[in-house]
């Protein structure tokens, strides 16, 4: 695979886990505002129970009673809906903490393919120096045995 290749999957990989931890952090964030709203419902109804025990049972008129048993009905409805809620958007964000979990992991692979292929790379530069430092080495030591050869006294070339 080309270097540039790499780099613009790397690219577009870096770019989906951004995108993926953004739908993460709005998921939470969603699920945050279902458990405040189911929070608020409770903490109503039970306020709205209170005050409704706190008033003597014998001086109301029984449609009011019923309005009221109906009315609490309606209420605990909505706290079931929206505990349903809260259950999805925390199923959503789970879902979404996954696919961050993935995207960074396809990342990560990525990156650790380029410094991978950057060692190899070094590597061959590496030995393709080595290999010309010995030859430059071996050459310059040919020449130095040659140039003693002919300076020998009484020697001729």
């Amino acid at each position: 695979m080309s270097p540039a290749t790499l780099r613009l999957l790397i690219d577009r990989a870096r770019a989906a886990s951004e995108l993926a931890q953004a739908r993460h952090g709005n998921a939470r964030r969603a699920e945050d505002q279902a458990r405040v709203h189911l929070t608020m419902l409770r903490q109503y109804a039970g306020e709205y129970d209170e005050r409704a025990r706190a008033k003597p049972g014998d001086s109301r008129d029984p449609s009011a009673d019923r309005n009221q048993v109906a009315f609490m009905a309606r209420l605990q409805v909505a706290i079931d809906t929206q505990a349903a809620e809260v259950e999805a958007r925390a199923n959503a964000a789970a879902a979404a903490a996954a696919q961050v979990a993935v995207c960074l992991q396809r990342q990560k692979s990525l990156e650790a393919l380029d410094q991978r292929r950057i060692r190899q790379e070094q590597q061959v530069a590496a030995r393709r120096d080595q290999k010309n430092t010995d030859e430059f080495a071996q050459r310059a030591a040919d020449q130095s045995a040659s140039h003693q050869l002919e300076t020998i006294p009484g020697r001729e070339t």
